[in-house]
């Protein structure tokens, strides 16, 4: 029977004879896994603050990779509406610039069809998942909404802009449009956030946590 290890930072269970060298989730080397039981691997553990000191640098390459494994993430259902058509994804760059007045920002990539809908209409809503949203995170995030309808069998309302939100999520948002920054492949949308609304009680999804448990 395979061992299975754990990551002491992120909780990560890695299934072999050997730790990984580096933790696919937070970038951590070997020696922050442990061995756990089967029915260890399968239960949800309080994950403590773990630090260590690096001795040695790695190439710059891989220390700009790794430090971009250490940001915090979550995912995000981002939904749009132009032309009649309506569409979302899944994204994970969704984040507060100012709370009063409210503004947030997100980041499309530019050949998502999202990307299109929302520079049609300067509209766009948000739905926040929460740590059951695993289906969610799938369906609106390996698929084209050209090609597929994205909202079948997935209960939504439109909200006040007319954008559909996911009824299944924490909280949504839904914003106009104020700025935009080209960053390369992406688009950073600027956006103050029009209408909110609290649906569920919970802690929202993190990319992590979404690798980790998936």
């Amino acid at each position: 029977m395979e061992k299975s290890w754990r990551c002491t930072v992120c909780g990560y269970i890695h299934t072999g004879e050997n730790p990984p060298e580096e933790c696919p989730i937070c970038g951590v080397d070997s020696s922050f896994f442990e061995l756990v039981t089967e029915n260890e691997a399968n239960k949800p553990k309080e994950v403590k603050p773990v630090t260590k000191p690096v001795t040695e640098q790695p190439d710059m390459a891989t220390a700009i990779r790794q430090a971009l494994y250490r940001i915090s993430y979550g995912l995000y259902i981002i939904t749009a509406q132009a032309d009649g058509r309506d569409n979302g994804q899944c994204a994970n760059t969704c984040f507060q610039i100012t709370s009063d007045p409210a503004r947030i920002a997100i980041g499309i990539n530019k050949t998502n069809f999202t990307h299109e809908l929302i520079q049609k209409s300067g509209k766009f809503g948000v739905s926040v998942l929460s740590q059951t949203g695993h289906d969610y995170a799938r369906g609106f995030g390996y698929r084209s909404g050209r090609d597929v309808n994205k909202f079948e069998s997935v209960a939504v309302h439109r909200g006040q802009s007319g954008v559909l939100l996911l009824d299944d999520s924490l909280v949504t948002m839904e914003a106009t449009v104020m700025g935009q920054l080209d960053a390369g492949t992406h688009t950073l949308f600027l956006a103050e956030v029009t209408a909110g609304e609290i649906l569920q009680e919970g802690d929202p999804m993190t990319y992590a946590y979404f690798r980790a448990s998936k």
